[in-house]
């Protein structure tokens, strides 16, 4: 099948017939352009340049780039797609050689345009004449690019180039931005972007994988792709912990809407940290996507029991209020292990749906800041239960979009008041006299008190516990800020009002009692006789006295007491006479 506006390149044997997956409409009309080359010449540095962002991490070591790491970028209002390979011909020490180089020839056969990095500063190898070969071979539109020429004196070695058959390089700096416009216009001139789209939609939803390493959370990315998009093979999966590095986002369709997960890199303790550049560097990257994301997939290994890394990151995601799914991964593997247990006579569980609520308490006991999120069980290698995770991700995103009204808000608060007031030293109390929503995702709520310090910790999570049952924010966390009262006021409150048309009254909020209109307010009805209402049935207004001010107040307290009496006058001491005239006698 033909699709429109994608040119698929004619592959030898070398590329397996397996890297075609289904792509969307989108990425059809979207040209890709994809960064090649031997290791530790400068691809990420370049991708980086490219985009303006630190999206691959860049160390001066070969092998740190593993899977395609993709970004979109603009050129003259027009989106293409900039991704970024592995080394070509690395040997991996975790045996990740054949992964990285099917990676790269996934991004070869995809691509409109092939970016061809080689190192000006060790000249022509035989890695490069071995990747020039194969990109003439397989017909691929190429741009020669020399990277690490910092200054025109390295600009005399680049003829060497020539002879690889790719035309003379074009000599750049990515760390120093010598010549990257030049790349944009070696770009234009490869590349019709006429055809390129000029909008780019916005995802509805970002979701963070996060996870300790090896847990899975790369199998989980590559089954959601394999659903949506058919792509089984967008990253690298394999048994060695620590194979992520970077975040990587991988856009796909769901129902007409655009959604993103993002793959990180798996997470260990702190002292690991330390001595490895690298997983400090994937740490915080993981960290940043968690910042960005609208929803978070904590992935928990059912065979292994919570470790520290998992308590890390779980606080992490409840610090940044951000609504997190606990996702179970490789739970046939834990059914089978409590199956061999119960045959041995070391489990009482029966049946599965107790199971499942025997690992739920034993999460929420483990991690009790989370105990509000809900929780699924998947088995990602084999694509059980991926639509359900994804799914339940996009009903927290809903949930945590939804606004609550003034009204059901400020009674709510009063409920809880008058349920549990909280205890205060000296027996001061403390008073809470309006509640608003400023803002969504998370659930903001602010509460305009008498004092802040009269609510502490303990309170606080209470009232967040009590607001999540009254309101419709369940499983979802809701960030609570008091603020002070600005001037002292006679205003009650909210406990202390008695009935829910005073506080209405009060606050100016709207009823929720069906309104009785007098008949003075009904309109007339054609043909029929015009009927005044007596003078009894017509409303009354009493004249609301108007509240004396402040000053009123201290002006009437002052006319109410005594004058009273004047000091007598009293003639300075000599020491006082000594210290007036500056400590010169008279």
């Amino acid at each position: 099948m033909q699709i429109p506006g994608f040119v698929r390149p004619d592959l030898s044997s070398a590329l397996r017939p397996s890297l075609y997956p289904v792509y969307t409409p989108l990425m059809n009309r979207m040209p890709v352009i994809a960064i090649v080359g031997r290791p530790n010449v400068g691809k990420s540095s370049l991708l980086n340049a490219l985009v303006g962002k630190r999206i691959s991490i860049v160390q001066d070591m070969p092998g740190v780039t593993r899977d395609r790491v993709s970004m979109e970028h603009q050129i003259d209002g027009r989106w293409v797609e900039f991704v970024d390979t592995g080394g070509y011909g690395f040997v991996d020490p975790d045996n990740l050689t054949e992964h990285i180089k099917h990676q790269i020839e996934i991004a070869m056969s995809k691509a409109d345009l092939v970016l061809f990095i080689v190192d000006c500063t060790l000249g022509l190898t035989g890695g490069d004449q071995e990747i020039a070969t194969l990109l003439r071979r397989q017909g691929i539109r190429t741009v020669l690019l020399a990277n690490k020429c910092d200054g025109e004196r390295f600009d005399t070695v680049l003829a060497d180039f020539a002879r690889i058959g790719l035309g003379t390089p074009l000599g750049v700096s990515a760390m120093n931005g010598r010549n990257v416009s030049e790349i944009l216009d070696a770009i234009r001139s490869k590349i019709d972007l006429s055809k390129a789209p000029t909008e780019l939609p916005e995802p509805e939803m970002l979701c963070a994988i996060v996870g300790k390493r090896n847990a899975g959370k790369s199998t989980l990315v590559n089954a959601i792709a394999e659903l949506y998009e058919g792509d089984s093979d967008r990253v690298i999966v394999s048994e060695v912990p620590g194979t992520t590095r970077d975040s990587i986002d991988v856009r796909f369709e769901k129902e007409g809407k655009t959604l993103i997960v993002i793959d990180t890199a798996g997470v260990r303790k702190k002292r690991h940290m330390v001595t490895n550049d690298i997983e400090f560097y994937s740490y915080h990257r993981a960290q940043r996507s968690v910042r960005r994301a609208d929803v978070v997939m904590l992935l928990i290994d059912a065979t292994e029991p919570i470790s520290e890394p998992d308590r890390k990151l779980a606080q992490y995601v409840a610090e940044e209020f951000k609504p997190v799914l606990l996702v179970i991964n490789k739970w046939d593997l834990a059914k089978e292990g409590f199956r061999i247990k119960k045959k041995l006579g070391d489990s009482d569980i029966v049946d599965d749906r107790e199971l499942m609520e025997k690992y739920r308490e034993y999460v929420d006991k483990e991690v009790p800041y989370l105990d509000f999120a809900p929780m699924v069980f998947v088995t990602a290698k084999e694509g059980k239960n991926v639509q359900t995770a994804v799914d339940q991700a996009q009903h927290l995103f809903n949930m945590a979009r939804h606004r609550m009204t003034t009204g059901r808000l400020n009674h709510a608060v009063r409920d809880i008041l008058i349920e549990k007031a909280p205890s205060t030293p000296y027996g001061r109390k403390a008073k809470v006299y309006f509640a608003a929503q400023i803002e969504v995702n998370p659930p903001t709520i602010v509460l305009v008190v008498n004092n802040p310090d009269f609510f502490d910790q303990g309170y606080r999570r209470f009232l967040v516990r009590r607001l999540r049952d009254l309101l419709p924010y369940s499983e979802i966390p809701i960030r609570v800020l008091l603020n002070p009262r600005g001037q002292r006021t006679t205003e009650r409150s909210l406990d202390e009002v008695d009935n829910e048309d005073e506080l209405n009254k009060e606050r100016n909020l709207p009823s929720t009692k069906p309104v009785l209109v007098a008949a003075t307010e009904i309109p007339a009805v054609p043909g029929a006789p015009a009927v005044a209402a007596p003078k009894s049935a017509r409303p009354k207004q009493a004249p609301t006295p108007k509240p004396p001010t402040r000053r009123e107040q201290k002006l009437t307290t002052r006319q109410a007491q005594k004058p009273r009496p004047t000091r007598p006058h009293h003639k300075p001491t000599p020491k006082a006479q000594f210290r007036k005239s500056g400590g010169r006698k008279r």
